[in-house]
């Protein structure tokens, strides 16, 4: 009997968290933030407040810095949101990916520890607020789309790798990331990791697709 794909949250996804979310902080009190510091906590902000409350003033005060080491990494704040934006898929996206494949897993592995990763990072949280951003201003729109089409590869290789053909494997990417963005409003994590492994369970499982009837058919 197939063992249920079971999406839980190790410590080390937890230490990972931690780490993300108080490193910019921690590089504000040491006195030397850099470019990416800056990226960072307007991510953050994003995910907690949405675009409307990402302010120049409010990054300041989160930081618990003046606005001098803002201006020599940015020449206006036009310029640092448009590197906020695209961070999100050129760097964040990317890179959870290329940590999803460390130690080459199997298939169904692989979109599982994606899941996990993205739930740990809070990048579930923050593609909402990218999403929202997205429809009004084309920096967002723009990285949005170009984060779902290595998503969509990546799992649609997965898909291919467990015997699918392409078609019918980037049909199920398709429901399978659809399935991630729907929950996206609620704050309980267990909501996504239960309907994302039950998801997979159905997905992964090859059914009775169309090319295996075509099969059945010529050789009837």
């Amino acid at each position: 009997m197939r063992k249920q794909a079971l999406l839980k949250r190790p410590s080390t996804l937890r230490r990972h968290k931690n780490a993300l979310a108080e490193e910019p902080a921690r590089e504000a009190r040491n006195g030397r933030l850099k470019r990416k510091d800056w990226i960072r906590a307007g991510q953050n902000m994003l995910r907690e407040r949405g675009i409307s409350g990402l302010k120049l003033f409010s990054l300041t005060s989160r930081l618990g810095v003046s606005t001098g080491s803002f201006y020599h990494h940015f020449s206006d704040f036009e310029e640092y949101l448009g590197a906020v934006a695209q961070y999100y898929s050129a760097d964040l996206v990317q890179g959870l990916i290329d940590r999803t494949m460390t130690g080459n897993p199997d298939p169904t592995t692989r979109m599982r520890r994606l899941a996990q990763l993205s739930l740990a990072d809070k990048t579930f949280d923050l593609d909402a607020a990218m999403r929202i951003w997205a429809t009004m201003d084309e920096r967002a729109a723009v990285t949005v789309e170009r984060a779902e089409k290595l998503v969509l590869n990546f799992l649609g290789r997965a898909f291919e790798d467990l015997g699918f053909q392409p078609m019918e494997a980037a049909l199920r990417s398709r429901i399978l990331l659809s399935v991630n963005l729907v929950p996206l409003l609620t704050t309980r994590g267990s909501i996504r990791r239960n309907l994302f492994r039950r998801t997979l369970d159905i997905l992964v499982s090859p059914g009775d697709s169309s090319s295996q009837k075509r099969k059945r058919n010529q050789s009837g």
